[in-house]
């Protein structure tokens, strides 16, 4: 016999019985539709969180900053004095707190130094700004961070300032709503006022920054980014110097791949620095994400050991039921694992059809559901489908199905070609 035949045969043996068969069938694609909806959540979740934290890092920039460390402190974990640094102590009242020391211009050469490093900024995270206004629209308070020339997150509209637009301004897209417009794109070139109070009382200055772009739709509103020459004009008028500042911005060739990010990071911690990579901030989102999909695939897998059960079961009966056509093949000349084998096609075939419509019925849910959750759960926090589908995955599930289906008929499947033709004719 050929392939062809084996498996035309096997599809008929399987219709012979057809109530048993499709329990069996829907016990597998009970666990495959599980496991295809758990993996669509996995990958259409990390895709989504993937895109909201592409507002608020990117691959070739490293946030570089000075806490204390055991370099730093006594053996009692009280931190030292050091000169030419300001410190801040963070934690709220009954949290455990740590001190932050500021950064100046010779850490910022240090870091310009570093191999690997291809700029580098002052990051001025102090800044507070007291409302943002477009014409006549009402003040608004608005978080705000720097724009450097190497930024390359992907925007609503518009584009980063350059290094000639020393006023530009990237907002967040919760202000297109909120000024009143529209679309994003028409804000572009249009002028904005920031207002900014001094540390001494009473002393306030209002800046006018065009706007050159608009952040991409997020879950959660970024802080707005300021040319690098408007920030820190900011700064000086609100504190009354740059030469200090809460950390540096290291930035990477467009290029670096995640080893060298490593390699960048290791560089900076010998020098005393700590430093947090891209690679950090989705690893901190994805950790428990890895958990709750790993939690989900055991439900699916114990879905698919009940099935694995059933083919046992299924193919079993049949060997029983079949006996006797099984010594008839044997008297007619069929080999012994031509038998095994029409066996093995059989639950490969019962693993194949339950990962198909499993994985099918799990596509058409995705189709109704992604529609649903945007207009509900997800709505005003940017376009999301939460649920999607990469075909190698799901052709993997089907795969595995089939793998899983011939492991659970291999014991059927060499019992019946074990059986003796003389024995199996005399079966009643």
């Amino acid at each position: 016999m050929r392939l062809p035949d084996y498996i035309a045969t096997a599809q008929t043996n399987l219709l012979r019985t057809k109530v048993r068969t499709f329990l069996t069938v829907l016990a597998f694609v009970i666990g495959t539709f599980t496991l295809a909806m758990v993996t669509s959540f996995s990958q259409g979740l990390r895709s989504y969180l993937n895109t909201q934290l592409n507002a608020y890092g990117q691959p070739n920039v490293i946030n570089v900053g000075l806490s204390s460390s055991a370099s730093q402190a006594s053996s009692s974990g009280v931190a030292y004095y050091q000169p030419n640094r300001q410190s801040s102590t963070g934690g709220g009242r009954g949290e455990g707190k740590s001190t932050n020391y500021t950064l100046n211009q010779t850490d910022l050469a240090k870091v310009k130094a570093t191999a690997g490093v291809t700029a580098a900024y002052p990051d001025y995270s102090t800044l507070t700004v007291d409302y943002v206004q477009y014409g006549n629209s009402p003040k608004y308070i608005m978080p705000v961070q720097g724009a450097y020339p190497d930024e390359s997150i992907a925007l609503a509209a518009g584009a980063f300032p350059t290094g000639s637009q020393t006023n530009g301004v990237v907002l967040p897209y919760a202000y297109v709503e909120a000024f009143g417009v529209s679309r994003a794109d028409q804000l572009l070139g249009k002028t904005v006022t920031i207002q900014v109070s001094a540390q001494q009382p009473g002393q306030m200055h209002q800046y006018t920054a065009v706007v050159t772009g608009v952040l991409p739709d997020t879950a959660h509103q970024p802080a707005a980014y300021l040319a690098n020459q408007l920030i820190g004009d900011m700064v000086q008028f609100q504190i009354g110097n740059t030469s200090q500042f809460s950390g540096i911005v290291a930035v990477a060739a467009d290029n670096v791949t995640k080893s060298e990010r490593a390699q960048i990071k290791s560089a900076l911690q010998g020098e005393g620095y700590k430093a947090d990579t891209y690679d950090d901030l989705i690893a901190n989102f994805n950790r428990p994400l890895t958990v709750v999909s790993a939690g989900l695939t055991g439900f699916a897998a114990i879905a698919l050991l009940a099935a694995t059960i059933g083919i046992v079961n299924t193919l079993l009966m049949a060997v029983l039921e079949r006996t006797q056509e099984i010594g008839l093949l044997k008297a007619l000349g069929m080999r012994r694992r031509g038998i095994t084998f029409i066996y093995l096609v059989e639950a490969a075939s019962i693993g194949f059809w339950g990962g198909v419509v499993g994985v099918a019925l799990a596509m058409l849910t995705g189709l109704i559901a992604n529609p649903i959750l945007n207009r509900t759960v997800f709505t005003g926090i940017g376009s999301a489908h939460l649920l999607t589908y990469p075909a190698p995955y799901m052709l993997a599930i089907i795969v595995g199905a089939m793998i899983i289906g011939l492991l659970a008929g291999t014991l059927p499947a060499i019992r019946a070609g074990r059986l003796d033709p003389i024995e199996a004719l005399r079966h009643e």
